[in-house]
């Protein structure tokens, strides 16, 4: 038995999800910017997203979100369903886009967790050794707006979108605050996050002059086909991290939060599977299931805990 999703209403996360075979499939052409931007508003809207930054780099994405309603599975998979499509299409493709198993959603447990990965996610390009600068990536990012701003995107044209399809003409999307910085003014958080990342990117310059490397810079980036990869070797097997928490005992908590749930789980699993059948022979379903149940609650409308208070 797999293990079972633990999806909790409220969460916040670090998503990230990684092209086939790590190919340069989301090169940052002009089209590939609007229908990531086009699409991250569109799905999150539908399914009440709450979007604190993201990046997409030539072969993967990371977003830092909450889900209010504890629906990020529908959310991903609308996202990346759609996503994988409209790019394929413009690639002339059709064969897998998102690498099977690169999929992660990881649980952020405190606000500096969630400011800490948000950094993380906008100098990715940096790290990457792709830009000096976060604010020089030419790709979908969201370095450079502001909490609280809306941007309005427009339905690309030609390939995928159909003018007469269910897609709108123009969505919009809102930069939301952090969660935990409530009362803090967004002028504020905007500076506390611009000079965190600014940190960052000295840090990264800094480790990149000692080794002698250099940037890549835009022009080079997208020199590259979209049919190549990285020439560097990718770890196999590795973690696969279940919360993020820079304060070891919060991180702690945190998984045994999941193995508690993990265990409950599978004890309900297990009591709903061969439970004592009812007179009509069907198996009696009469197990209530841990808060954050997913897919048996979802798909069997099985019962569930409700969330402590």
């Amino acid at each position: 038995m797999s293990l079972a999703r633990r999806i909790v209403t409220g969460s916040t996360y670090l998503i990230s999800r990684r092209t086939f075979d790590r190919m340069f499939l989301l090169r940052p052409d002009d089209f590939v910017v609007q229908a990531f931007l086009y699409l991250l508003a569109f799905a999150a809207a539908e399914h009440g997203i709450l979007l604190h930054g993201f990046v997409c780099v030539s072969n993967h994405y990371h977003l830092v979100a909450t889900d209010p309603a504890g629906v990020l599975p529908l959310f991903m998979e609308r996202f990346n369903g759609l996503l994988a499509r409209a790019v394929n299409a413009y690639r002339g493709r059709w064969d897998y886009f998102f690498c099977q198993g690169s999929y992660s959603a990881v649980p952020l447990e405190s606000p500096d967790d969630v400011l800490d990965k948000l950094v993380y996610t906008l100098v990715n390009p940096v790290r990457a050794g792709l830009v000096r600068r976060a604010e020089d990536w030419a790709g979908a990012t969201s370095m450079g707006w502001r909490f609280g701003e809306s941007r309005e995107f427009a339905r690309p044209e030609g390939r995928f979108f159909d003018p007469l399809g269910p897609l709108p003409e123009k969505v919009t999307l809102t930069l939301a605050p952090l969660p935990g910085f409530e009362g803090v003014p967004a002028a504020t958080l905007d500076e506390l996050l611009r000079q965190q990342v600014g940190a960052r990117e000295a840090e990264i310059q800094a480790e990149f002059r000692a080794a002698g490397r250099a940037f890549l810079g835009m022009e080079r980036v997208m020199h590259f086909d979209p049919a190549d990869r990285p020439r560097t070797h990718e770890p196999r097997r590795g973690i696969n991290p279940r919360a993020a928490g820079r304060d070891t005992a919060v991180r702690v908590g945190a998984i045994r939060t999941w193995l508690d749930f993990l265990a409950e789980y599978r004890d309900a699993w297990r009591r709903y599977r061969d439970g004592p059948s009812t007179s009509s022979g069907l198996a009696d379903h009469a197990v209530v299931f841990p808060h954050g149940t997913w897919l048996m609650r979802v798909r069997h409308r099985a019962a569930c805990r409700p969330a402590p208070s």
